[in-house]
């Protein structure tokens, strides 16, 4: 594997149609998933993969990340007006994250950390604390081993990534290579399929990671600067968005432990799967660094 598959599509050229878009994803998957009984997931996933197929592929970057602020609980969006700021504030900071040189381009999780945000302006009017009460157990029990929570996030973290990945290299078709509708089939996927709550967010969350350019998160590579010299095995791409997956489980795993960001905040999975790709990433400079030094 000597190339990266393909990256997201450019934007669409009208301001207004993005805005719209944002807002509009972000009001509808909060009133499928509060009012119609849908899971945050599968409200997310499906309105995405409405947008990009039915509409425009361009506009699945802007529906994609509407939908993830539109996952918030109640407690932040109570109400229609609250949801309509909230879709506006995912607007403005999507905005600013394209005309920034598309800021982090190629690390999972970008979009999410966008409506994580958004999401947290709308808690700070609110007057909602974005630290709440942690669990009795820990992450970790002598004896015990691992609290479930640590193993279903980064099992499913895994999961989520690796499969996303794989849909993306192994697809000849270009709709399912594209990261934004890879994700959300695997979001969709897990949200038919599985029972669990924790093991559909997790493997949604894991998707994220596996949005990844391989290029920039197993070398570090800017977007559209994959080197020849640095060809992969199969092995080492899922490998290594393995190890990723699983570093952006128990970082959401902890969060969840400690009480952060706690009762559905709109982006919180996107953020965990941006700070495992930047650790994972981190931890591969360390390594290169040492290797240079011998």
């Amino acid at each position: 594997l000597i190339r990266d598959p393909p990256g997201v599509s450019s934007e669409f050229p009208l301001l207004v149609t993005r805005i719209a878009v944002t807002m509009i994803s972000t009001i509808a998957t909060w009133y499928l998933h509060l009012f119609n009984g849908y899971s945050p997931v599968l409200a997310s996933s499906a309105m995405t993969l409405l947008v990009s197929t039915c509409l425009d592929r361009r506009l699945g970057q802007a529906a994609f990340c509407g939908s993830f602020a539109g996952m918030c609980g109640g407690h932040l969006a109570p109400d229609v007006p609250m949801a309509v700021l909230l879709g506006a504030l995912t607007s403005l900071s999507y905005e600013v994250l394209i005309h920034i040189n598309n800021f982090c381009l190629g690390i999972g999780g970008r979009l999410g950390a966008t409506a994580f945000l958004a999401t947290s302006v709308l808690a700070k009017y609110q007057g909602v604390a974005s630290v709440g009460r942690k669990m009795r157990r820990g992450l970790w029990k002598s004896g015990a081993g691992p609290s479930s929570i640590v193993v279903v996030m980064m099992l499913y973290h895994v999961l989520g990534s690796v499969s996303t990945i794989f849909l993306r290299e192994c697809s000849d078709d270009s709709a399912a290579a594209d990261p934004v509708r890879a994700s959300s089939v695997i979001g969709l996927l897990g949200s038919l399929f599985l029972k669990d709550p924790t093991a559909i967010l997790a493997l949604y969350g894991g998707s994220f990671v596996g949005m990844s350019l391989p290029s920039r998160l197993l070398y570090g590579n800017a977007p559209g600067s994959a080197k020849m010299g640095q060809p992969q095995s199969a092995m080492t791409l899922f490998g290594s968005f393995a190890v990723a997956g699983a570093i952006s489980g128990l970082i959401h795993a902890i969060t969840l432990h400690n009480g952060y960001w706690g009762g559905g905040w709109g982006g919180k999975a996107g953020l965990c799967a941006f700070a495992g790709c930047w650790v994972y990433r981190g931890f591969g400079n360390v390594f290169d660094f040492l290797r240079r030094k011998k």
